[in-house]
């Protein structure tokens, strides 16, 4: 049992020894970042340095919140009056596009998560419910096989009719 642990004890110590070793070997080869590493590198991959002064520059004006309440109310006061007008067109458009129920394009970009796509489906009238349709994929197992790219749907499409257009 002695033998045993001191041989143990002593494979600890030698692979500590070896890995200290390693580490000081590949460390030392390590360069430091300078002003012109960091300008070399951005020269090579076409990206643009900027100074703190400059950045900040480049950000947006912060405007205290009592102010922008204010400003928000009148801006409200003046859309509501001109959004009236076109919200009777809106209104008759929609009602126009729902009577004929035509199909048409949705883009589903890349890279966009099945929550935000069911999202994206809900406010485009396309399904009831975006929160019952996630359920619905999660139920079938087909949530991951929802892909990106153009689909012709219409409003008011099943669960089932809108999961078979996103997956094939």
């Amino acid at each position: 049992m002695r033998t045993n642990l001191r041989a143990f004890a002593i494979g600890i110590l030698l692979a500590t020894g070896v890995m200290g070793v390693a580490y000081s070997i590949v460390s030392a080869g390590a360069t430091t970042l300078n002003e012109e590493s960091v300008q070399a590198y951005a020269a090579e991959n076409d990206l643009h340095l900027l100074s703190k002064e400059e950045y900040d520059e480049l950000l947006p004006e912060v405007v205290p919140v009592e102010e922008t309440k204010t400003e928000q109310k009148e801006e409200v006061k003046e859309e509501s009056k001109n959004n009236e007008e076109t919200k009777e067109e809106e209104t008759e458009e929609a009602e126009e596009k729902e009577e004929t129920n035509e199909p048409f394009e949705i883009v589903i970009p890349d890279g966009m998560a099945t929550y935000e796509i069911t999202a994206l489906l809900a406010r485009e009238g396309i399904i009831e419910d975006d929160k019952k349709f996630d359920a619905y994929l999660e139920d079938k197992n087909i949530a991951t096989k929802v892909r990106s790219g153009t689909f012709t749907m219409k409003k008011g499409m099943s669960y089932e009719e809108a999961a078979d257009v996103l997956i094939k």
